[in-house]
């Protein structure tokens, strides 16, 4: 099992399969490298697949502390280093791709591409961006993660999904999200809700592509429009049958786009069947 020391003591896991152009995946907010477990299978026939648990998440070490976007992009930052990555995709799913968004910013040196799903440059509402989380109910979500921290990742994990005939994955889901211990799903919560990228984006010159479901009831999907708006090279597609997690419920077509942006096609502007929820 493959990891990377990112402090003295302090290991970080990865799995690094199949081979070719590097695309480094970021999970979300409680999340973990399993989130992208068809990604790998669909896609590492044809490109080098490298999923990350964040420090903290899923089998990487747990240290006692706070853990925020600084450190999340220096570990980021280590294993890109390490492995001696150039012209990466990196791939980051919600708080991931936050995360990716501040990275790109930082450290582009080492990026041939962005492509955030599900994500942008912040994610509650602002006084001047009426949507997403109202404000008066931010402190109430910090409050569900300290008090009712099982009941609250359940809740929130299933609300990931618009199509209604996937319970067993969304079920996966909610326990990978359990695996994180409650202190450091407090701080990486609250270090999602500080972080406020907007006044950053147009100076990232790496090339974005925005992914979006349709019917995202986590991340509100006007958020993806303003990052459209705010970078100088990116492209914005939505994915029709989709809430959170396109790259689940609109696989093939998720996919299918990443390729595409990876090899320089035009991206389509919306993807999948507009449907109802089956």
């Amino acid at each position: 099992m493959p990891a990377i020391e990112v402090e003295p003591g302090v290991n970080m896991h990865y799995e690094d399969r199949g081979s070719g152009a590097p695309i480094v995946f970021i999970h979300g907010w409680g999340g973990s490298a399993d989130a992208w477990d068809l990604q790998v299978l669909d896609l590492a026939h044809s490109f080098r697949c490298i999923t990350v648990d964040l420090r903290g998440h899923g089998d990487s070490d747990k240290p006692w502390g706070d853990y925020g976007y600084e450190m999340f992009s220096g570990d980021l930052h280590r294993l890109l280093t390490e492995l001696d990555l150039s012209d990466v995709t990196l791939v980051g799913w919600s708080m991931g791709g936050h995360i990716a968004l501040k990275y790109a910013h930082e450290h582009p040196e080492r990026l041939a591409r962005v492509v955030i799903t599900g994500s942008g440059p912040r994610f509650w509402a602002a006084e001047d961006a009426p949507y997403g989380t109202p404000a008066d109910q931010v402190e109430g979500l910090i409050d569900a993660v300290r008090i009712a921290r099982t009941e609250t990742i359940a809740g929130l994990y299933g609300g990931n999904f618009h199509r209604t005939d996937l319970t067993p994955t969304k079920d996966w889901f909610v326990q990978i999200g359990w695996r994180v211990p409650a202190f450091i799903g407090l701080t990486s919560f609250q270090a999602l809700i500080d972080n406020d990228l907007r006044s950053v984006l147009p100076e990232v010159r790496v090339p974005v592509h925005v992914f979006a479901g349709r019917h995202d009831a986590i991340w509100d999907p006007r958020w993806s429009e303003e990052t459209h708006r705010l970078l100088p090279n990116s492209t914005l597609t939505f994915f029709e049958n989709s809430g959170h997690v396109a790259f689940i419920e609109n696989r093939f077509e998720w996919n299918g786009a990443l390729v595409d942006a990876i090899e320089g096609r035009p991206l389509a502007e919306s993807l999948g069947a507009v449907e109802a929820a089956v």
